[in-house]
């Protein structure tokens, strides 16, 4: 990173943008229903000032929301450190695998109008996908369907296999999403669908496919009009146009040998209609992902209008399948009475979090561009950051943003 002192960038940027480090509030007022108190709201924003800091991440933002009322919403640290660009609450950003559930909610929606159908064998989508075959060369005792797609039982290679993300390899050379997914499909399986739960974006990428063959349209076109659209989520896109670029909050990886950050070097956009990672490549905000997860929250509702019916949004919540912690496109914690996850959520590996809990009406969403590097081949000894360290974003939800929201009550 060409900058003499990470802390005397951030200093130096903080005074010069006013980003005050807030003190404890003594004299804080009795809670209300709905209503940060102020000392929440001020070791809030010192904890994430603190956190730029100490150097723990570049920057973010972060809205919180209860009941449909917002409590929170705010900036903190750096787009872009070297140039002090401060990350605001309207900075765009790349929300990798939050992508899951916003697809996994477009294909409930496509399913409740009858124009497809989460049950049945992808191969009727898709001719080619008779042809899989597992790892041994066999073929599979069954065909997946577009729900074991949704929640990663359908047998795919893992992200975390080797080879498990081909779209590392195949974004940029100008393919189609139909000219990746054949190729996707010509890659050995690793178990028969429905038998075990294995994280793949695999998948995802066959659900876009089978959602523009449905639509008759391209992905990017069915999901503007058939979501984003509607929803009011004006800023949300595969495609990020040059004024949204400019404007995007850039990604660091923060070093494990001295914890630095090193921010990844700008990337040929793709253009429209090229294929982009279905399940990671959406950009997106704080203001139009709170949205997507009002619709969720007010059970499919949507401007007065049942947007998606109930009980199909309601059945993404249900984990009755291998790895019950994922239903349809959501991390799943805490199954109520009527067995529907209490909290549904999702994270992406560019530094992002979103969280509805349904029983609290509370929702949030954080976002950074940032993660560690992976070191796999640096002694532990030689690692300042060392492999089983916290996630920032895991740890600052259950440690400050859960106990916070929970006195709302």
């Amino acid at each position: 990173m060409k900058v003499a002192s990470y802390f005397a960038v951030v200093l130096c940027a903080l005074s010069v943008t006013s980003i005050p480090l807030l003190a404890d509030d003594v004299a804080a007022p009795k809670t209300q229903p709905g209503v940060l108190r102020s000392q929440d709201r001020d070791m809030l924003r010192k904890h994430l000032d603190d956190s730029v800091l100490r150097g723990e991440v570049p920057g973010g933002a972060l809205l919180l929301m209860h009941d449909g009322e917002t409590l929170f919403k705010e900036g903190f640290g750096f787009r872009h450190i070297k140039d002090a660009k401060v990350f605001t609450a309207e900075t765009p950003f790349r929300v990798a695998s939050i992508s899951k559930p916003i697809i996994a909610t477009l294909v409930v929606k496509l399913a409740a109008q009858g124009r497809l159908d989460l049950d049945r064998p992808v191969d009727s989508y898709l001719p080619e996908m008779s042809e899989l075959l597992l790892e041994s060369d066999a073929a599979p005792t069954n065909v997946p369907s577009l729900r074991q797609c949704l929640n990663h039982t359908a047998g795919f290679r893992s992200d975390y296999d080797e080879g498990g993300r081909p779209w590392v390899r195949l974004q940029r050379h100008g393919l189609t999403l139909a000219d990746v997914v054949a190729q996707e499909v010509k890659m050995p399986m690793r178990m028969n669908p429905g038998k075990k739960f294995a994280y793949s974006g695999i998948g995802y990428d066959i659900a876009g496919r089978i959602i523009e063959l449905s639509t008759g349209t391209l992905l990017e076109t069915a999901i503007q009009t058939e979501l984003f659209e509607p929803l009011g989520m004006a800023h949300s896109t595969y495609y990020p146009d040059e004024q949204t670029v400019e404007q995007m909050a850039h990604f660091y990886w923060r070093w494990r040998s001295d914890g630095k950050f090193r921010r990844r070097l700008n990337q040929t956009p793709i253009p429209p209609g090229k294929y982009v990672s279905v399940g990671g490549g959406i950009v997106s905000t704080l203001d139009d992902l709170s949205k997507f997860l009002r619709l969720h929250q007010n059970h499919g509702v949507h401007d007065g209008k049942q947007f998606i019916p109930r009980d199909a949004i309601e059945a993404m919540y249900r984990g009755d399948q291998p790895g019950a912690f994922y239903g349809l496109g959501f991390a799943l914690r805490s199954a109520g009475s009527d067995g529907l996850a209490d909290e549904i959520s999702h994270s992406g590996s560019s530094g992002t979090l979103m969280w509805l809990d349904r029983r609290q009406r509370n929702i949030g969403v954080l976002a950074t561009q940032h993660r560690f590097s992976d070191g796999k081949q640096m002694p532990e000894s030689e690692k300042q950051i060392p492999a089983d360290s916290p996630n920032w974003l895991a740890t600052i939800k259950k440690d400050v943003l859960d106990p916070i929201m929970d006195r709302l009550e």
